[in-house]
């Protein structure tokens, strides 16, 4: 999407330019042009968020000026300046469709309070309100049931309609641990900024967050600390609505702005449309993504199988790279288990199996992926855990397991341990081969040793 971008087009813009360029956002590239051939080659091949603009011609009528304008950049909000008040030239330009008109008497005090409204106020939106603009500005959320394009789209478009400096699309992690996912994020110079504001302000975010947009100050957070400029920068307003997807199912959509939206703007028409289509989509998607799984789910312990390892592991790479998060991944055997099979039969070791799949997955979060490798091992892949982190999880999976008694359904108490080895990315490898490889030799430095125990990847072997 493209950023934000004024055009000045008059017989004399200097003036008109100086007062933008003299105000607060003088940080918004601006383009001048004193000619109207000119004009008429850039708007063929360029747009721009807002046109400030007088006629160039005293022959020519206002609404003919207007109309000359907006068939060059129909969607564009554009604030004609007038000589005068009154007469008809003010009738012909608002018949023409121009989003606002100023005087020369009132430029001093209207310009730039004027130009903050289509910048960071979001009242752009207003200009797009047939069912055709609707559709057509909605059309690259509704063709897509990709959730990684889509999420993009989402963000970047809530971005784009309102003005917002930055914005991300996320979820609260649920289950075991706290924190939040990622799904999205647009306009952060850094990437990895969008991590360091949900870690500062998701909580307070997610409880102000509700199914119908809400705008608040971000001083209703708290106070702010002087680090926070870091992150907001001259952002004060912030921007916030819940989607609500399948039951137990919800996604955040933040925007950091530098204005204020008004009531007219949220509860425009064509807000309310994209909302509601941008929530049709990421629920389509969801469940495109919950049907594609059913190729990746193990027929035994319904837990994801080792095909979905290499998708999971390539997302979170690519996830973790952009945002420069962190995740670890645990392999894990149990103990002696071929003694169960033995003694009991595979009926009785497959239904072991099955309890400790739910054993494991009751110990991590929601967006955490457990998989069943292959005959009695299994992977964990914990997203945003550090290896610190993900030695108290194993820990916590290794006492769980070590203190359950399996086997009740069939009258018995078959006690069983886990050995577990921990590769975290990027602290112990960068691929996820080593990963991989890296968890696995932790895991049999405990077989080799005591077994029942967590090892963590050694220094020695960090790719």
């Amino acid at each position: 999407m493209a950023k934000q971008r004024i055009l000045i087009m008059a017989p004399d813009p200097g003036a008109i330019a100086l007062k933008v360029r003299k105000s607060a956002f003088a940080d918004i590239p601006l383009t001048v042009l004193s000619d109207w051939d000119k004009g008429v080659a850039v708007l063929a091949k360029e747009n721009f968020s807002v046109i400030v603009s007088r006629k160039f011609s005293k022959r020519q009528s206002a609404e003919e000026f207007v109309r000359g304008i907006l068939r060059l950049a129909p969607k564009t909000p554009l604030i004609l300046i007038l000589p005068k008040k009154g007469g008809p030239s003010v009738l012909g330009a608002l018949r023409g469709g121009a989003s606002e008109i100023l005087f020369d008497e009132d430029l001093d005090g209207g310009l730039i309070s004027t130009l903050e409204k289509y910048l960071f106020q979001g009242y752009g939106l207003l200009r797009k309100t047939s069912y055709d603009e609707l559709f057509d500005y909605c059309f690259p959320v509704i063709t897509t049931t990709d959730m990684d394009l889509l999420s993009l789209t989402v963000i970047e478009m809530f971005k784009e309609s309102l003005g917002g400096s930055f914005g991300v699309l996320f979820r609260e992690q649920e289950g075991s641990g706290q924190g939040y996912s990622i799904v999205a994020a647009a306009g952060f110079p850094d990437d990895s900024l969008a991590g360091i504001f949900l870690l500062r302000f998701g909580g307070a975010l997610v409880r102000k967050s509700g199914p119908v947009p809400a705008v608040f100050s971000a001083d209703l957070l708290g106070s702010l600390r002087p680090e926070d400029d870091a992150v907001l920068g001259e952002n004060r307003t912030f921007f916030t609505i819940r989607f609500d997807l399948s039951p137990g199912s919800q996604m955040y959509v933040v925007l950091t702005m530098r204005g204020t939206p008004g009531i007219d703007v949220l509860d425009s028409p064509f807000l309310n449309f994209f909302y509601r289509q941008a929530r049709f989509a990421l629920l389509n998607a969801e469940r495109s993504v919950e049907t594609q799984n059913l190729i990746y789910i193990d027929d035994l312990t319904k837990q994801y199988n080792s095909r979905y390892l290499n998708v999971v592991l390539d997302r979170e790479l690519k996830r973790s790279e952009r945002y420069r998060n962190f995740f670890s991944v645990l392999f894990m055997d149990l103990d002696f288990f071929k003694r169960v099979n033995d003694a009991y039969g595979h009926l009785v070791g497959s239904r072991v199996l099955v309890e400790v799949g739910a054993v494991l997955r009751s110990c991590v979060r929601e967006t955490d992926t457990v998989v069943r490798y292959g005959g009695d091992e299994f992977v964990v892949l914990l997203v945003e855990t550090n290896a610190e982190d993900a030695l108290l999880v194993a820990e916590r999976m290794r006492k769980m397991v070590e203190g359950k008694t399996f086997g009740q359904d069939f009258g018995l108490a078959i006690r069983l341990t886990l050995s577990i080895g921990i590769a975290a990315f990027p602290e112990h490898a960068s691929t996820k081969q080593n990963l991989l490889s890296m968890a696995d030799q932790a895991m049999y430095r405990g077989k080799d040793s005591t077994r029942n125990v967590v090892y963590l990847a050694t220094p020695q072997n960090v790719s």
